[in-house]
């Protein structure tokens, strides 16, 4: 169950990000841009972070460096789209929140409630970024 949670948020985050890349020449104002290569990437690494404690118990060190790689990628990926600094911040909040997402799953104590909520707050974020989010 948990391996189709990863696999619906990597399939989430590619079409957020095909759906930013056709429009990227359309928005202006930077404070958009800022929010959308910084709070997908975030909740992606936290997701993928928390779903990894789920799924490895104990293995720590372990989950927090693949989290932290896809945080890292995916916010190389975000920030590919508009420049050089955006694509740096992108990275640097993955790697940020792959690397912290583990440990707080851990304080938590691994409950469920705690990888629901933060899974519905993905969904809900993707979900206004693909469908609520105006052009201007």
């Amino acid at each position: 169950m948990l391996w189709f949670l990863f696999g619906g948020n990597i399939l989430l985050v590619i079409t957020l990000y095909m759906f930013l890349a056709e429009r990227k020449n359309k928005w202006r104002p930077s404070s958009f841009i800022m929010n959308a290569i910084m709070t997908p990437v975030t909740l992606f690494a936290l997701c993928t972070g928390f779903l990894f404690t789920y799924m490895h118990p104990g293995f720590l060190i372990e989950t927090s460096i693949a989290a932290a790689v896809l945080g890292l990628s995916c916010g190389l990926l975000f920030g590919s789209l508009f420049d050089f600094d955006s694509a740096m911040t992108g990275a640097c909040n993955g790697l940020m929140a792959g690397i912290m997402a583990p440990m707080l799953g851990e304080m938590a104590g691994r409950a469920p409630l705690f990888l629901v909520f933060t899974q519905l707050l993905f969904y809900i974020l993707l979900y206004y970024f693909r469908f609520g989010a105006r052009l201007s």
